[in-house]
């Protein structure tokens, strides 16, 4: 009951906030993925990104690997949230593990077009405080690749969005949706390159708040 009423009053500052104004905060915010094998420690060598180099979009084996969702680009932070897009017919559901954030709302078990429930299917994970860095992910899933493939951030089914709210006081925070999205491609598949660049207009405070409710 407690942790509810936290989240409730953490979320209610935040809607407070919201405008429809645009952000400027993350123009060039992106999403990615970084594959890599399996197993991961959230508190152990955990990838850190502070390049587009430091993601590795290509993984030519199969079998159990760790997806990372990259946020990356940014300036500042308090919310990301993505879904994932992987062939689960073939490779079926993963395991979801959030490593940062303060709070959470959903996980990455399954793709996001698998017609499982929204909140299995997409996350949003939230910091209490302003974050100030280049690049975060905080979480991974883990799959078993049977076949080549490709996994790709897509929209959280909970709010048809994925990006980021920044750290603007009122008439702030604003959502900001990526100027560039990549995959990854593993057991022969070749993924995106995570270093394109593809401009981006500021967009506005999306579903993200509905989904904390």
């Amino acid at each position: 009951m407690i942790k509810v009423l936290t989240v409730s009053l953490i979320i209610l500052g935040l809607v407070a906030l919201s405008t429809c104004a645009y952000g400027l905060a993350n123009l060039n915010g992106k999403i990615s993925v970084h594959v890599k094998s399996h197993p991961t420690s959230c508190v152990k060598s955990y990838p850190v990104f502070v390049t587009c180099a430091d993601i590795a979009t290509t993984y030519a084996s199969g079998g159990d690997i760790d997806v990372l969702p990259v946020f990356y680009d940014l300036t500042e932070y308090t919310v990301t949230e993505t879904g994932l897009l992987w062939p689960e017919a073939d490779w079926g559901s993963g395991s979801w593990v959030k490593c940062k954030g303060d709070i959470a709302v959903g996980s990455i078990m399954h793709s996001v077009n698998a017609g499982m429930p929204a909140d299995v299917s997409g996350t949003a994970i939230a910091w209490t405080t302003c974050q100030f860095g280049w690049g975060v992910a905080p979480g991974y899933v883990w799959l078993t690749v049977a076949t080549a493939g490709h996994i790709c951030p897509a929209a959280n089914p909970a709010t048809g969005d994925n990006g980021f709210v920044d750290c603007f006081p009122s008439p702030g925070p604003y959502y900001d949706h990526p100027a560039h999205v990549s995959c990854a491609g593993v057991s022969g598949m070749i993924g995106d390159d995570p270093c394109a660049y593809v401009g981006s207009e500021p967009d506005t405070w999306g579903g993200i708040k509905g989904i904390f409710r």
